[in-house]
């Protein structure tokens, strides 16, 4: 999100230090190394979150990585 914290699942990550983001990570999947991974991120997004994100998950050898943006909610007119 804008303020770089990370998000695994819908639930937040407690904090956006890699070594949190990897323990995280490595919980749900164990020694499954051939989960898919999507980085979601949009224009608000710190690229230095996304880049730390796509590094913890090559480290962790998940291979088969995703990165997906999306738009920011339209503003409504008045």
């Amino acid at each position: 999100n804008v303020n770089g914290d990370f998000f695994l699942n819908e639930q937040q990550v407690l904090n956006p230090r890699p070594e949190t983001l990897r323990r995280a990570i490595l919980q749900p999947i164990g020694e499954r190394r051939d989960l898919p991974v999507i980085v979601r991120a949009d224009a608000r997004s710190p690229v230095q979150s996304v880049v730390t994100a796509m590094d913890v998950t090559g480290q962790l050898g998940l291979t088969q990585l995703s990165l997906a943006t999306s738009q920011p909610p339209a503003k409504e007119e008045p």
